[in-house]
């Protein structure tokens, strides 16, 4: 397959192409918190990749090469823009609270069009995304290549140009960062209640509390964790954004307009 597409068979290519495609475009979204940029930047990666296939040496795997493409053009966007502050969803939230245009431009989203439905499983995604905004740029990376897509150290290594231990260290610095943002702003993964942004969405856009417990109580809660059983707690969130679709999901448009709004208030 390689080697057709070395000699400019499209077709092997795109056979090449096909499998990392959804993976890439997770990548990008999750890392740059932006709908918009991430598709610029899948897109840009794929043409580069095209161009420059016949270069392709075979030392490392073709995911491996292309999602070394994607984070450079990805970590070279963000060197100019500084990590978010661990609570600029909250003022955001806030703040929509007040601007009734604001609010009734997402209730209109969300209640006429596919894509603009509220899934609380992928809000935990869109936080997850918002909070992987706080981490140094080389640490998400890291984090979403070893967490969620499943390179090994030395793989994610190749991706970002460093070594394997380097990035052992860098997915423990993102993990403690991340265990710490959470545990002091959302409730949602344990018992001691759920998490009042996630659930005040919900009972907002469906205006039935009840259905709102409902959905609450299909994840898997865990009790209040001590400092040792946090890394648990993270990993189920991270099972639940593995699963979830940032960029095709049932809430993808919905969750996009909310981000556009953070983005803007909070002057990102």
């Amino acid at each position: 397959m390689i080697g057709r597409a070395k000699t400019g068979d499209r077709g092997a290519f795109a056979e090449l192409y096909e499998p990392v495609e959804k993976p890439l475009a997770t990548f990008l979204h999750h890392l740059t918190a932006s709908r918009q940029e991430a598709g610029d930047m899948a897109q840009e990666t794929a043409i580069q990749a095209l161009e420059e296939i016949e270069q392709f040496g075979g030392a490392s795997s073709f995911r491996v090469w292309i999602f070394r493409m994607a984070a450079r053009v990805a970590l070279e966007y963000l060197k100019a823009r500084p990590p978010w502050d661990p609570d600029a969803q909250l003022w955001a939230g806030q703040r929509l609270g007040d601007l009734t245009a604001e609010r009734s431009r997402i209730e209109k989203l969300h209640g006429t069009r596919i894509h603009t439905t509220y899934n609380i499983r992928e809000h935990i995604d869109f936080c997850f995304t918002c909070m992987g905004r706080t981490l140094l740029a080389p640490e998400a990376a890291a984090l979403l290549l070893v967490e969620l897509h499943e390179f090994t150290p030395e793989e994610a290594g190749e991706v970002l140009e460093t070594t394997g231990a380097a990035i052992r260290f860098r997915v423990g610095e993102a993990r403690q960062a991340l265990n710490e943002c959470f545990s002091s702003r959302c409730t949602l993964i344990n018992k001691a209640g759920s998490c009042a942004q996630c659930a005040g969405f919900h009972t907002w856009l469906y205006g039935d509390h009840r259905e709102t417990q409902k959905a609450l109580f299909g994840i898997e809660l865990q009790q209040v964790p001590t400092p040792e059983e946090r890394a648990a707690t993270l990993d189920q969130r991270l099972r639940i954004v593995r699963a979830a679709d940032p960029v095709l999901g049932e809430g993808a448009k919905f969750h996009e307009a909310l981000m556009t709004f953070l983005r803007e208030v909070s002057h990102y």
